[in-house]
């Protein structure tokens, strides 16, 4: 099976450094441009694309699938990280006290653990393995959850406390897998 992995494209919010989470924001004008590029230029054959239900990544889907005309199939487990009340914010406002609780990911903050989310990446990996109905997969999710699928599609486990992870998805890009 052959497996790309696309970050949505550019969101007003990249471009001000603000952070999304789980917010519903929609590409920007240089975003749109910016999937329209690369779906032109997409030589990979997909038979069903699988995205976020957030808008960012479905509008990523559907730009991409004016090219595909494949199905789309939205998937919860796709959706980004929690950032709980860090939602909106740009980090440069954060207070001393406010910059610990996320780098902890602290539950009182409303965050989604880093843990939590690869679990769910990881559950619906395996389940895209056993699935012997598609042989090319598009997934259009989030740079966060994106990271975690890549490592898990390369072999990496996960390992708290001192999760760092060695891959970044810029906005738009693909990556490809073979499993």
């Amino acid at each position: 099976m052959n497996i790309f992995v696309m970050r949505h494209g550019t969101t007003v919010w990249n471009e001000l450094g603000i952070i999304q989470g789980r917010s519903n924001n929609r590409l920007s004008q240089s975003g749109k441009q910016q999937v329209e590029d690369v779906a032109q230029n997409f030589a990979g054959k997909v038979d069903v694309i699988i995205c976020s239900p957030l808008m960012r990544t479905i509008q990523t889907a559907n730009i991409m699938n004016k090219y595909l005309h494949v199905k789309v199939i939205k998937d919860e487990r796709l959706t980004e990280i929690d950032q709980g009340i860090f939602t909106a914010r740009c980090p440069s406002t954060f207070s001393e006290k406010e910059k610990l609780l996320k780098s902890k990911r602290a539950k009182s903050a409303g965050m989604e653990t880093y843990e939590e989310c690869y679990n769910r990446a990881k559950k619906f990996v395996l389940e895209l393995k056993n699935d012997t109905r598609h042989q090319n997969v598009l997934i259009v999710t989030h740079r966060c959850v994106a990271m975690f699928i890549e490592d898990i599609l390369n072999g990496l486990n996960f390992k708290l406390p001192d999760f760092k992870s060695t891959n970044n998805f810029s906005n738009a890009e693909i990556k490809k897998f073979k499993i």
